[in-house]
């Protein structure tokens, strides 16, 4: 998003939208450096759960019009925080996962070539 003054942003993890069944939507990441020589200010902060955490819907007053978590097969979103973080560890580096762990990328229909 373009930079606004004053402004703070938040971007909200998979597993928060998997606690809230799609009722907030994860933000999809993807930085672009800004050109040139302009600053750019990042102060990311991640409070992850254990690997083998599972996270079930919470029950909260909006529950019932929640429409479920993102379906895209891209983009498998999973309860389980482990598969989630190694989903982004492969993305983020795709030569290294490619050399070393070819069986865990991610298929054409976004499922990891690991067992559930």
């Amino acid at each position: 998003m373009p930079p606004l003054p004053g402004a703070f942003v938040v971007n909200l993890g998979e597993l928060l939208e998997v606690a809230t069944n799609g009722y907030l939507i994860a933000t999809n990441h993807r930085v672009v450096s800004p050109p040139g020589a302009t600053e750019r200010f990042s102060v990311p902060f991640f409070y992850n759960p254990r690997l083998d955490a599972r996270i079930a819907p919470l029950d909260f007053p909006h529950a019932s019009t929640a429409p479920g978590i993102t379906t895209d097969p891209s983009n498998p979103l999973f309860a389980e925080y482990g598969r989630n973080a190694l989903k982004g560890k492969l993305r983020a580096h795709p030569s290294v996962a490619a050399r070393h762990h070819a069986e865990l990328l991610l298929h054409p229909e976004g499922q990891p070539a690991m067992s559930a």
